[in-house]
């Protein structure tokens, strides 16, 4: 794999964008926010990152400034194309606590008391 497209995988971003929920079955999306922030480590072909989002207007359904959702970026089976990973992800104990760690340190509130 070449050196060029695990760098492009390293530069995919959500920042700035919105995310949206899906209700399957009444087909309908609703935007829960924007992706203010996101950390994550490099396993492989795979980026692995948490994403810190600040909730739209009335969509927290207990009132929280912020949620967090989980993922990864990877590439496609022609290792051309970056995907948002659509499976759940799998770290090592290791891993989960770097990913974690580089949280804490750009002091997200979730760290808060």
């Amino acid at each position: 794999m070449s050196g060029d497209i695990l760098a492009k995988l390293e530069t995919a971003t959500m920042i700035r964008k919105r995310i949206q929920f899906k209700d399957k079955e009444a087909g309908t999306k609703t935007v829960w926010g924007r992706v203010e922030d996101e950390v994550y480590i490099m396993v492989g072909d795979y980026k692995h990152m948490i994403q810190k989002f600040r909730f739209a207007e009335g969509v927290a359904w207990d009132g929280s400034e912020y949620g967090y959702r989980t993922g990864y970026y990877t590439l496609d089976k022609h290792q051309r194309q970056i995907k948002w990973g659509q499976f759940t992800q799998s770290l090592t104990e290791k891993e989960y606590r770097e990913l974690l760690a580089r949280a804490k340190a750009k002091g997200w509130p979730i760290f808060s008391n």
